[in-house]
């Protein structure tokens, strides 16, 4: 074979392996761009989907739960401040008392539970209670009717200390369970817009009469 031949063999099969590698180059990135393209609309999209769906399980969840939460708030049947008309008057005796009258504003008869959580401007813990005065039963107010508690604003002997003078009174009712309450607490005027407290001030069960609530 002369010189000329086989430069032209040798030209001739480099030719061809540059074209071999051409091609299989160009497939390569065709598959790499299909495989990256598919990979999004094959496998992330089911994702997503049930990702939202999720979603929507978890918020009608939640609404669900507020709305029983808030049925679960209401005590029918348990006088509370939407339905009772709550005030608080001054008395001639006993001294250093004053007497809260709630009266039943509704149309339906309503039970006042165990007795009212009262506390004065901005105390933290609410007036103690006088176990003595607890009824045999709770009052159960008719329409326009009205359950009674004595106020004990300060000891008469002076035992209860300085005192201070007090502006407001927040009067809040006992629900079912113990220890708990119903409704939205009562910002009560006090007759001549302050009285005398001292340590020593305390309040009677809810009682059926004025002179019930004003015996202790």
């Amino acid at each position: 074979m002369s010189m000329r031949t086989r430069t032209a063999v040798a030209a001739l099969t480099a030719a061809a392996a540059l074209a071999l590698t051409a091609c299989g180059g160009g497939g390569g990135d065709d598959a790499g761009s299909t495989s990256d393209k598919a990979g999004p609309v094959g496998t992330a999209s089911p994702a997503k989907d049930e990702e939202a769906a999720a979603e929507a399980t978890d918020g009608q969840s939640g609404s669900a739960a507020g709305s029983s939460d808030k049925g679960k708030s209401a005590a029918p049947g348990v006088c509370a401040s939407g339905t009772v008309k709550v005030e608080v008057k001054t008395v001639s005796s006993p001294v250093n008392h004053l007497l809260l009258v709630a009266t039943n504003t509704s149309k339906s008869a309503c039970t006042a539970l165990g007795y009212p959580f009262l506390r004065f401007d901005q105390d933290q813990a609410t007036t103690p209670v006088i176990d003595k005065s607890r009824p045999q039963a709770p009052v159960t107010l008719a329409p326009g009717k009205s359950a009674y508690a004595g106020i004990v604003t300060s000891a008469a002997d002076g035992s209860g200390g300085t005192g201070r003078k007090a502006k407001k009174l927040a009067v809040s009712f006992q629900g079912p369970g113990d220890g708990s309450s119903v409704g939205d607490k009562v910002e009560a005027p006090l007759p001549g817009g302050s009285v005398h407290v001292d340590d020593q001030a305390q309040g009677t069960y809810w009682q059926s009469s004025q002179a019930a609530a004003l015996k202790w």
